[in-house]
């Protein structure tokens, strides 16, 4: 009997606390504009820029998808102490945005070198910063796929 009068009363409470929640919504915009600081942007975004008046930069950063994610990027020399390797280019190939070398190394095994555009020719001896080679790379730019692809930004030609 107390059981069953102990699991009415919790059972009355359970629904009791189930009832007259207050009621609550998502925010919108409109709401939570009135709680921002005074020259707050709106919610949900910049506004356009005035007429005369500059807008966002239009670096890499900023202009979208079309944009070239390696504006103002140079090629750089391999740095002191990062591993690298050198070798003899055997063929380059312009893909616009990166350069891809096919380079042999003294020990006859050869790797294609993706890096950014700079002043290299078949025949030169190239040193780069070695970095795990990529399987089954695509270029989108040559519409051809690399076995193996060496991604760098530090590439030199030594003398």
């Amino acid at each position: 009997m107390k059981a069953t009068i102990v699991t009415l009363m919790i059972a009355a409470l359970a629904l009791a606390g189930c009832q007259d929640k207050p009621k609550t919504e998502a925010p919108t915009n409109q709401q939570t504009a009135a709680a921002l600081p005074a020259g707050h942007p709106p919610v949900g975004g910049m506004p356009p820029a005035a007429e005369g008046k500059p807008g966002m930069p239009k670096d890499a950063a900023h202009a979208g998808a079309q944009a070239d994610p390696h504006a103002g990027l140079k090629p750089m020399s391999v740095p002191q102490g990062v591993p690298s390797k050198t070798g003899k280019v055997l063929e380059v190939l312009d893909g616009g945005q990166y350069i891809y070398l096919q380079v042999q190394h003294d020990d006859g095994k050869k790797i294609w070198v993706a890096a950014l555009p700079m002043k290299v020719a078949k025949g030169d001896k190239v040193k780069y910063a070695d970095a795990p080679a990529l399987p089954n790379f695509p270029s989108k730019a040559l519409n051809r796929t690399f076995d193996q692809l060496v991604l760098t930004q530090a590439v030199e030609v030594v003398k």
